[in-house]
């Protein structure tokens, strides 16, 4: 598996290249997508972890010829990840204490 990122990177390309190429798929399959400008916006965000939304999953996997897990881009839906969540809280819920605990050093400092 690889990123979003490294795949661009791996085949040379700026994210303006990559941008440019991913309009040009879209195109010629008559697909709408956003301005040059704000794609440029949102591939960073999708290489930064946000999961992109149809058209644009499809056109991702196409552009990089690569399916979209390889792509790092999780389509789970979110019922399926239900079991995720307890652990996520146990590790907020943990986080909490911490900067609580920190808090309360600093205030008696």
């Amino acid at each position: 598996m690889v990123s979003l990122r490294d795949a661009r990177r791996d085949r040379g390309w700026s994210q303006t290249t990559a941008v440019a190429r991913l309009r040009e798929l879209a195109e010629r399959g008559e697909v709408d997508v956003a301005s040059a400008a704000s794609l440029k916006t949102q591939l960073s965000r999708w290489e930064n972890g946000t999961v992109p939304d149809e058209p644009y999953r499809t056109l991702l996997a196409e552009l990089y010829e690569r399916e979209l897990g390889d792509l790092g881009i999780d389509v789970t839906p979110h019922w399926e990840r239900g079991h995720e969540i307890p652990g996520l809280l146990t590790e907020i819920r943990d986080e909490l204490r911490t900067l609580n605990e920190l808090l309360r050093e600093r205030g008696g400092a």
